[in-house]
């Protein structure tokens, strides 16, 4: 990965059809994990981390929670959040009929 805004997601299979539908708060977040979504985290340098399906849950309550940007933000600190970084959370929606929630990390 090498910018942000993420333009595009894959797998070790190769790429998905999917595109970002809409910006996503807690709310929406917790809905949709109860629903079957799943999490990937952008983080500029690295592969994506795709976040298995049973750890979902435990991830997002320990390391996304807290460190959530409001999606109607226009502006963020990152000094504002547990351990100086957050995540921008945009639902992506594809040919599967779960959506994936791509975390942009911020640090």
């Amino acid at each position: 990965m090498t910018r942000l805004p993420l333009e595009e997601l894959w797998t070790n299979a190769g790429l998905l059809d999917s595109q970002p539908a809409e910006s996503a708060g807690a709310a929406k977040i917790e809905h949709l994990l109860q629903n079957g979504a799943s999490f990937v985290v952008a983080d500029v340098g690295k592969p994506l981390r795709w976040i298995s399906t049973g750890d979902r849950f435990s991830f997002w309550k320990s390391e996304v929670k807290a460190r959530l940007v409001a999606p109607e933000a226009a502006r963020f600190a990152i000094d504002e959040y547990p351990n100086g970084y957050c995540y921008v959370a945009t639902v992506w929606n594809g040919a599967s009929p779960d959506p994936v929630i791509v975390l942009e990390m911020h640090h």
